[in-house]
Protein backbone atom coordinates (compact mmCIF):
# COMPACT_ATOMS: atom_id res chain seq x y z
CA UNK A 1 0.00 0.00 0.00
CA UNK A 2 2.76 2.52 1.14
CA UNK A 3 3.97 4.88 -2.24
CA UNK A 4 5.64 7.92 -2.52
CA UNK A 5 3.66 11.01 -1.75
CA UNK A 6 2.93 13.69 -4.23
CA UNK A 7 0.59 16.60 -2.84
CA UNK A 8 -1.46 16.57 -5.97
CA UNK A 9 -2.94 13.39 -5.59
CA UNK A 10 -3.95 13.28 -1.50
CA UNK A 11 -7.08 14.76 -0.01
CA UNK A 12 -4.82 16.28 3.40
CA UNK A 13 -4.67 20.31 3.13
CA UNK A 14 -1.17 21.25 2.89
CA UNK A 15 -1.82 24.55 4.73
CA UNK A 16 -2.49 22.23 7.70
CA UNK A 17 0.66 20.41 7.13
CA UNK A 18 2.94 23.46 6.59
CA UNK A 19 1.91 24.77 9.72
CA UNK A 20 3.11 21.88 11.63
CA UNK A 21 6.28 20.88 9.20
CA UNK A 22 6.99 24.85 7.00
CA UNK A 23 9.58 22.07 4.96
CA UNK A 24 7.22 19.57 4.04
CA UNK A 25 6.69 20.79 0.04
CA UNK A 26 10.84 20.30 0.41
CA UNK A 27 10.42 16.99 1.49
CA UNK A 28 7.77 16.23 -0.90
CA UNK A 29 10.10 17.31 -3.76
CA UNK A 30 13.03 15.38 -2.70
CA UNK A 31 10.68 12.40 -2.33
CA UNK A 32 11.16 11.85 1.35
CA UNK A 33 7.56 11.98 2.11
CA UNK A 34 5.16 8.47 1.71
CA UNK A 35 1.69 8.09 2.01
CA UNK A 36 -0.36 5.01 2.71
CA UNK A 37 -4.32 5.85 1.96
CA UNK A 38 -7.42 3.61 2.90
CA UNK A 39 -9.69 4.92 0.54
CA UNK A 40 -11.23 1.75 -0.22
CA UNK A 41 -13.09 1.79 3.32
CA UNK A 42 -14.43 5.33 2.32
CA UNK A 43 -18.21 5.23 2.52
CA UNK A 44 -18.56 2.58 4.72
CA UNK A 45 -21.60 3.11 7.49
CA UNK A 46 -21.30 2.11 10.74
CA UNK A 47 -22.24 -1.45 12.04
CA UNK A 48 -24.34 -2.85 14.35
CA UNK A 49 -23.01 -4.99 16.64
CA UNK A 50 -25.02 -6.10 20.10
CA UNK A 51 -27.89 -3.34 19.31
CA UNK A 52 -24.58 -0.83 19.78
CA UNK A 53 -23.53 1.04 16.63
CA UNK A 54 -19.66 0.22 15.54
CA UNK A 55 -17.35 2.83 13.36
CA UNK A 56 -15.43 2.54 10.27
CA UNK A 57 -12.34 5.23 9.40
CA UNK A 58 -10.95 5.64 5.98
CA UNK A 59 -7.57 6.88 6.94
CA UNK A 60 -5.00 8.85 4.87
CA UNK A 61 -1.62 8.54 6.66
CA UNK A 62 1.51 10.74 5.70
CA UNK A 63 5.18 8.91 6.65
CA UNK A 64 8.63 10.35 6.59
CA UNK A 65 11.99 8.68 6.02
CA UNK A 66 14.46 9.96 8.07
CA UNK A 67 18.12 8.62 8.17
CA UNK A 68 17.33 6.50 11.50
CA UNK A 69 13.80 5.35 10.24
CA UNK A 70 10.28 5.79 8.40
CA UNK A 71 8.21 7.35 10.95
CA UNK A 72 4.04 8.46 10.52
CA UNK A 73 4.12 12.08 10.13
CA UNK A 74 0.55 12.95 10.15
CA UNK A 75 -2.97 11.06 10.14
CA UNK A 76 -6.42 12.52 8.64
CA UNK A 77 -8.99 10.02 9.97
CA UNK A 78 -11.05 10.25 6.66
CA UNK A 79 -10.80 11.04 3.46
CA UNK A 80 -12.77 14.83 3.03
CA UNK A 81 -11.06 17.43 4.64
CA UNK A 82 -12.72 19.61 7.35
CA UNK A 83 -13.12 21.28 10.56
CA UNK A 84 -14.65 17.67 12.22
CA UNK A 85 -11.52 15.65 10.74
CA UNK A 86 -8.33 17.10 12.30
CA UNK A 87 -5.22 16.24 10.91
CA UNK A 88 -3.22 14.36 13.80
CA UNK A 89 0.17 15.03 14.17
CA UNK A 90 2.95 13.71 17.15
CA UNK A 91 3.33 17.20 18.51
CA UNK A 92 -0.45 16.83 19.62
CA UNK A 93 -1.65 15.59 22.95
CA UNK A 94 -0.20 11.58 23.46
CA UNK A 95 -3.51 10.66 23.79
CA UNK A 96 -4.81 12.13 20.95
CA UNK A 97 -1.92 10.41 18.55
CA UNK A 98 -1.97 7.38 20.27
CA UNK A 99 -5.98 7.00 19.46
CA UNK A 100 -5.09 8.35 15.66
CA UNK A 101 -2.90 5.48 15.30
CA UNK A 102 -4.74 2.98 16.92
CA UNK A 103 -7.76 4.06 14.02
CA UNK A 104 -5.42 3.70 11.09
CA UNK A 105 -4.29 -0.34 12.73
CA UNK A 106 -8.47 -1.21 13.13
CA UNK A 107 -8.62 0.12 8.95
CA UNK A 108 -5.45 -1.55 8.01
CA UNK A 109 -6.86 -5.21 9.97
CA UNK A 110 -9.24 -4.76 7.25
CA UNK A 111 -7.53 -4.28 4.64
CA UNK A 112 -4.79 -6.64 5.58
CA UNK A 113 -7.55 -9.43 6.25
CA UNK A 114 -9.42 -8.63 3.24
CA UNK A 115 -7.60 -7.57 0.44
CA UNK A 116 -3.88 -8.35 1.10
CA UNK A 117 -4.63 -11.53 2.44
CA UNK A 118 -7.96 -13.06 1.33
CA UNK A 119 -8.28 -11.58 -2.31
CA UNK A 120 -4.63 -10.93 -3.22
CA UNK A 121 -3.15 -14.29 -2.02
CA UNK A 122 -6.11 -16.99 -1.20
CA UNK A 123 -8.32 -16.12 -3.64
CA UNK A 124 -6.22 -15.13 -6.62
CA UNK A 125 -4.32 -18.55 -5.56
CA UNK A 126 -7.13 -20.42 -6.19
CA UNK A 127 -7.83 -18.76 -9.78
CA UNK A 128 -4.38 -19.99 -10.36
CA UNK A 129 -5.06 -23.59 -9.38
CA UNK A 130 -8.22 -23.71 -11.18
CA UNK A 131 -6.51 -22.49 -14.36
CA UNK A 132 -3.93 -24.91 -14.19
CA UNK A 133 -6.28 -27.72 -14.84
CA UNK A 134 -6.14 -26.06 -18.18
CA UNK A 135 -3.10 -28.54 -18.79
CA UNK A 136 -2.98 -32.10 -19.05
CA UNK A 137 -0.97 -34.02 -16.01
CA UNK A 138 1.85 -34.52 -18.94
CA UNK A 139 2.15 -30.95 -19.73
CA UNK A 140 5.95 -29.68 -18.66
CA UNK A 141 4.60 -26.70 -16.58
CA UNK A 142 1.63 -28.90 -14.90
CA UNK A 143 3.85 -30.07 -12.30
CA UNK A 144 5.12 -26.56 -11.54
CA UNK A 145 1.35 -24.93 -11.15
CA UNK A 146 -0.11 -27.85 -9.71
CA UNK A 147 2.18 -27.44 -6.58
CA UNK A 148 1.23 -23.84 -6.52
CA UNK A 149 -2.38 -25.03 -5.52
CA UNK A 150 -1.90 -28.06 -2.74
CA UNK A 151 -4.62 -27.66 -0.27
CA UNK A 152 -5.81 -23.70 -1.14
CA UNK A 153 -8.98 -25.11 -2.38
CA UNK A 154 -9.68 -26.52 1.00
CA UNK A 155 -8.72 -23.67 3.45
CA UNK A 156 -10.85 -21.13 1.09
CA UNK A 157 -13.95 -22.81 1.75
CA UNK A 158 -12.98 -23.32 5.37
CA UNK A 159 -12.18 -19.28 5.16
CA UNK A 160 -15.59 -18.50 3.13
CA UNK A 161 -17.41 -20.74 5.96
CA UNK A 162 -15.84 -18.86 9.08
CA UNK A 163 -14.70 -15.45 7.48
CA UNK A 164 -17.06 -13.62 5.13
CA UNK A 165 -20.70 -15.81 5.24
CA UNK A 166 -23.71 -14.60 7.25
CA UNK A 167 -22.88 -15.30 10.32
CA UNK A 168 -18.93 -15.30 9.82
CA UNK A 169 -15.91 -13.24 11.60
CA UNK A 170 -16.63 -9.91 10.26
CA UNK A 171 -20.51 -10.19 10.37
CA UNK A 172 -20.51 -11.19 14.01
CA UNK A 173 -17.20 -8.72 15.19
CA UNK A 174 -16.86 -5.98 12.72
CA UNK A 175 -18.43 -2.67 12.10
CA UNK A 176 -17.43 -3.04 8.70
CA UNK A 177 -20.08 -6.28 9.09
CA UNK A 178 -21.63 -6.86 5.54
CA UNK A 179 -19.93 -3.96 3.82
CA UNK A 180 -16.63 -6.10 3.98
CA UNK A 181 -18.09 -8.13 0.73
CA UNK A 182 -18.02 -4.47 -1.48
CA UNK A 183 -14.74 -3.92 -0.18
CA UNK A 184 -13.89 -7.17 -1.39
CA UNK A 185 -15.59 -6.35 -4.84
CA UNK A 186 -13.61 -3.07 -4.81
CA UNK A 187 -10.55 -4.43 -4.77
CA UNK A 188 -11.29 -7.06 -6.82
CA UNK A 189 -12.15 -3.99 -9.65
CA UNK A 190 -8.80 -2.41 -9.04
CA UNK A 191 -6.35 -5.57 -9.11
CA UNK A 192 -4.22 -5.77 -11.58
CA UNK A 193 -1.41 -8.11 -13.26
CA UNK A 194 1.26 -5.65 -12.52
CA UNK A 195 0.13 -5.49 -9.09
CA UNK A 196 1.14 -9.02 -8.79
CA UNK A 197 4.60 -8.38 -9.91
CA UNK A 198 6.58 -6.92 -7.12
CA UNK A 199 9.19 -5.15 -9.57
CA UNK A 200 6.39 -3.65 -10.88
CA UNK A 201 5.15 -2.41 -7.64
CA UNK A 202 8.32 -1.08 -6.34
CA UNK A 203 8.78 0.96 -9.71
CA UNK A 204 4.87 2.14 -9.69
CA UNK A 205 4.72 2.86 -6.03
CA UNK A 206 8.76 4.68 -6.01
CA UNK A 207 9.43 2.59 -2.85
CA UNK A 208 13.08 1.65 -4.33
CA UNK A 209 15.30 4.22 -1.74
CA UNK A 210 13.11 3.41 1.19
CA UNK A 211 15.59 2.07 4.07
CA UNK A 212 15.44 -0.87 6.01
CA UNK A 213 12.37 -2.16 4.09
CA UNK A 214 13.02 -5.78 4.30
CA UNK A 215 9.89 -6.89 2.60
CA UNK A 216 10.39 -5.31 -0.33
CA UNK A 217 14.32 -6.44 -0.27
CA UNK A 218 13.85 -9.96 0.79
CA UNK A 219 10.85 -10.26 -1.38
CA UNK A 220 12.86 -9.46 -4.69
CA UNK A 221 15.48 -12.14 -3.37
CA UNK A 222 12.72 -15.03 -3.83
CA UNK A 223 10.92 -13.34 -6.64
CA UNK A 224 14.09 -13.33 -8.87
CA UNK A 225 15.49 -16.74 -7.54
CA UNK A 226 11.74 -18.01 -8.60
CA UNK A 227 12.69 -16.21 -12.00
CA UNK A 228 15.62 -17.84 -12.73
CA UNK A 229 14.19 -21.30 -11.72
CA UNK A 230 11.18 -20.60 -14.43
CA UNK A 231 13.81 -19.60 -16.64
CA UNK A 232 15.81 -22.31 -16.84
CA UNK A 233 12.43 -24.65 -16.96
CA UNK A 234 10.49 -22.75 -20.02
CA UNK A 235 13.74 -22.24 -22.20
CA UNK A 236 14.37 -26.07 -21.50
CA UNK A 237 10.59 -27.01 -22.58
CA UNK A 238 10.10 -24.71 -25.29
CA UNK A 239 12.52 -23.66 -27.91
CA UNK A 240 11.41 -20.51 -29.23
CA UNK A 241 8.77 -17.90 -29.10
CA UNK A 242 6.72 -20.08 -31.44
CA UNK A 243 6.39 -22.70 -29.53
CA UNK A 244 4.97 -20.51 -26.87
CA UNK A 245 2.09 -19.70 -29.02
CA UNK A 246 1.65 -22.83 -30.22
CA UNK A 247 0.46 -24.27 -27.07
CA UNK A 248 -3.19 -24.22 -26.46
CA UNK A 249 -2.97 -25.29 -22.87
CA UNK A 250 -0.70 -22.47 -21.48
CA UNK A 251 -2.89 -20.43 -23.61
CA UNK A 252 -5.95 -21.38 -21.87
CA UNK A 253 -4.64 -21.28 -18.55
CA UNK A 254 -3.72 -17.29 -18.88
CA UNK A 255 -6.98 -16.42 -20.85
CA UNK A 256 -8.91 -18.18 -18.17
CA UNK A 257 -6.82 -15.99 -15.67
CA UNK A 258 -7.48 -13.07 -17.75
CA UNK A 259 -11.06 -13.65 -17.56
CA UNK A 260 -12.01 -14.63 -13.92
CA UNK A 261 -8.84 -13.55 -12.01
CA UNK A 262 -8.20 -9.88 -13.52
CA UNK A 263 -12.35 -9.28 -14.74
CA UNK A 264 -10.81 -8.61 -18.78
CA UNK A 265 -9.24 -5.33 -16.88
CA UNK A 266 -5.00 -5.42 -16.52
CA UNK A 267 -3.03 -8.40 -17.97
CA UNK A 268 -2.58 -10.72 -20.91
CA UNK A 269 -4.66 -12.79 -22.46
CA UNK A 270 -2.49 -14.60 -23.82
CA UNK A 271 1.44 -15.55 -23.73
CA UNK A 272 3.61 -14.60 -26.98
CA UNK A 273 7.18 -15.01 -26.06
CA UNK A 274 9.22 -17.21 -23.24
CA UNK A 275 10.36 -13.95 -21.55
CA UNK A 276 6.57 -13.05 -21.37
CA UNK A 277 5.73 -16.40 -20.22
CA UNK A 278 8.82 -16.44 -17.28
CA UNK A 279 7.23 -13.56 -15.54
CA UNK A 280 3.56 -15.09 -15.57
CA UNK A 281 4.84 -18.28 -13.96
CA UNK A 282 7.05 -16.45 -11.43
CA UNK A 283 4.26 -14.30 -10.44
CA UNK A 284 1.89 -17.30 -9.85
CA UNK A 285 4.79 -19.38 -7.65
CA UNK A 286 5.71 -15.83 -5.80
CA UNK A 287 1.91 -14.90 -4.86
CA UNK A 288 1.59 -18.52 -4.22
CA UNK A 289 4.70 -18.82 -1.76
CA UNK A 290 6.15 -15.59 -0.84
CA UNK A 291 3.41 -13.19 -1.23
CA UNK A 292 1.09 -15.24 1.54
CA UNK A 293 3.74 -15.93 3.75
CA UNK A 294 4.45 -12.13 4.00
CA UNK A 295 1.04 -11.29 4.71
CA UNK A 296 -0.21 -14.03 6.90
CA UNK A 297 2.98 -15.32 9.20
CA UNK A 298 2.89 -12.41 11.02
CA UNK A 299 -0.60 -12.29 11.74
CA UNK A 300 -0.20 -13.50 15.64
CA UNK A 301 2.50 -10.75 15.96
CA UNK A 302 0.61 -8.45 14.88
CA UNK A 303 -2.93 -8.86 16.53
CA UNK A 304 -2.69 -10.53 19.76
CA UNK A 305 -1.85 -7.57 21.41
CA UNK A 306 -5.49 -5.86 20.63
CA UNK A 307 -4.35 -2.36 20.03
CA UNK A 308 -2.11 -2.85 17.72
CA UNK A 309 -4.91 -3.96 15.13
CA UNK A 310 -8.59 -3.40 16.96
CA UNK A 311 -11.40 -5.91 15.02
CA UNK A 312 -13.94 -3.01 15.47
CA UNK A 313 -14.03 -0.01 17.19
CA UNK A 314 -16.84 1.49 19.37
CA UNK A 315 -16.69 5.16 19.28
CA UNK A 316 -16.80 7.63 16.11
CA UNK A 317 -13.50 9.35 14.72
CA UNK A 318 -12.71 12.18 17.12
CA UNK A 319 -13.52 15.57 15.67
CA UNK A 320 -11.18 17.05 17.53
CA UNK A 321 -8.00 16.67 19.57
CA UNK A 322 -9.18 16.87 22.78
CA UNK A 323 -9.00 12.91 23.75
CA UNK A 324 -8.72 11.12 27.14
CA UNK A 325 -7.30 8.10 28.06
CA UNK A 326 -11.04 7.04 28.67
CA UNK A 327 -11.67 7.81 25.44
CA UNK A 328 -9.52 5.65 24.01
CA UNK A 329 -10.77 3.00 26.09
CA UNK A 330 -14.51 3.69 25.19
CA UNK A 331 -13.74 3.35 21.60
CA UNK A 332 -11.66 0.01 22.12
CA UNK A 333 -13.57 -3.68 21.37
CA UNK A 334 -14.98 -5.29 24.12
CA UNK A 335 -13.32 -8.66 25.52
CA UNK A 336 -15.54 -10.88 24.25
CA UNK A 337 -14.53 -9.00 20.35
CA UNK A 338 -10.91 -9.37 21.17
CA UNK A 339 -10.80 -12.97 22.29
CA UNK A 340 -12.53 -13.56 19.11
CA UNK A 341 -10.33 -12.12 17.07
CA UNK A 342 -7.49 -14.00 18.94
CA UNK A 343 -9.24 -17.16 18.46
CA UNK A 344 -9.29 -16.32 14.44
CA UNK A 345 -5.46 -15.19 14.70
CA UNK A 346 -4.33 -18.64 16.21
CA UNK A 347 -6.29 -20.33 13.68
CA UNK A 348 -4.84 -18.54 10.52
CA UNK A 349 -1.53 -19.30 11.84
CA UNK A 350 -1.30 -22.71 12.54
CA UNK A 351 1.03 -24.57 10.10
CA UNK A 352 0.10 -27.71 8.85
CA UNK A 353 1.74 -31.21 10.01
CA UNK A 354 3.06 -32.11 6.21
CA UNK A 355 4.75 -28.90 5.80
CA UNK A 356 6.05 -28.30 2.17
CA UNK A 357 8.71 -25.64 1.61
CA UNK A 358 9.08 -23.82 -1.49
CA UNK A 359 11.45 -25.72 -3.75
CA UNK A 360 10.39 -29.16 -2.70
CA UNK A 361 8.82 -31.33 -5.72
CA UNK A 362 8.39 -35.49 -5.92
CA UNK A 363 11.07 -36.92 -6.89
CA UNK A 364 9.51 -38.04 -10.20
CA UNK A 365 9.00 -33.78 -11.05
CA UNK A 366 12.34 -33.13 -9.77
CA UNK A 367 14.54 -35.47 -11.80
CA UNK A 368 12.56 -34.14 -14.96
CA UNK A 369 15.03 -33.46 -17.64
CA UNK A 370 13.91 -29.70 -17.70
CA UNK A 371 13.69 -29.55 -14.12
CA UNK A 372 16.87 -31.03 -12.69
CA UNK A 373 19.38 -28.28 -13.03
CA UNK A 374 17.27 -25.42 -12.67
CA UNK A 375 15.63 -26.59 -9.31
CA UNK A 376 19.15 -27.81 -8.03
CA UNK A 377 20.17 -24.21 -8.34
CA UNK A 378 16.98 -22.67 -6.97
CA UNK A 379 17.50 -24.99 -4.11
CA UNK A 380 21.04 -23.52 -3.69
CA UNK A 381 19.80 -19.72 -4.03
CA UNK A 382 17.21 -20.19 -1.65
CA UNK A 383 19.59 -21.67 0.99
CA UNK A 384 21.60 -18.50 0.34
CA UNK A 385 18.72 -16.07 0.89
CA UNK A 386 17.89 -17.60 4.26
CA UNK A 387 21.30 -17.59 5.29
CA UNK A 388 21.36 -13.79 4.78
CA UNK A 389 17.77 -13.14 6.37
CA UNK A 390 19.42 -15.40 9.66
CA UNK A 391 22.80 -13.06 9.96
CA UNK A 392 20.48 -9.94 9.69
CA UNK A 393 17.94 -11.11 12.25
CA UNK A 394 21.07 -11.55 14.78
CA UNK A 395 21.69 -8.30 14.63
CA UNK A 396 18.02 -7.05 14.89
CA UNK A 397 15.80 -6.55 18.13
CA UNK A 398 12.71 -7.54 16.03
CA UNK A 399 13.88 -9.73 13.64
CA UNK A 400 11.95 -9.93 10.11
CA UNK A 401 11.61 -13.40 9.39
CA UNK A 402 8.50 -13.69 7.20
CA UNK A 403 10.11 -14.35 3.72
CA UNK A 404 12.81 -16.80 5.41
CA UNK A 405 12.48 -19.82 2.33
CA UNK A 406 12.05 -22.59 5.02
CA UNK A 407 9.17 -20.94 6.65
CA UNK A 408 7.15 -20.40 3.65
CA UNK A 409 5.94 -22.89 0.99
CA UNK A 410 4.99 -23.81 -2.62
CA UNK A 411 1.53 -23.15 -1.91
CA UNK A 412 -1.81 -21.15 0.34
CA UNK A 413 -2.09 -24.13 3.10
CA UNK A 414 -2.83 -21.92 6.01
Amino acid sequence: MIKRYTEDQQNIPMETLEKVYPDIKENIQNGSIYVVDYGILDDKVEGILKEAPHFVAAPIVLLQQTEEELKPIAIQLNQKPGEDNPVFTPQDKPEAWLLAKIWVRNSDFYYHELVSHLLRAHLMAEIFFIASYSMADQHPLSRILRATGRYTIPINITARNTLINEGGFFMKYTAIGEKHLDVLMKATEKITYESLCLPDIVMHHGIENLENFHYRDDGMAIWDAIYEFVHGVVNGCYKDDQDIQKDPELQKMVKFIYKYGFQQNSGPSSLKTRDETIKYITMIMFTCSAQHAAVNHGQYDIYAWMPNGPATMRQPTPKDKEVTEKDIMDTLPDITTTLATMKLICLLSHVPNDFVPLGEYPEEVAYESHMRDPLMEFKSTLKGIGEKIRKRSACQEFPYEYLHPEGMENSVTI
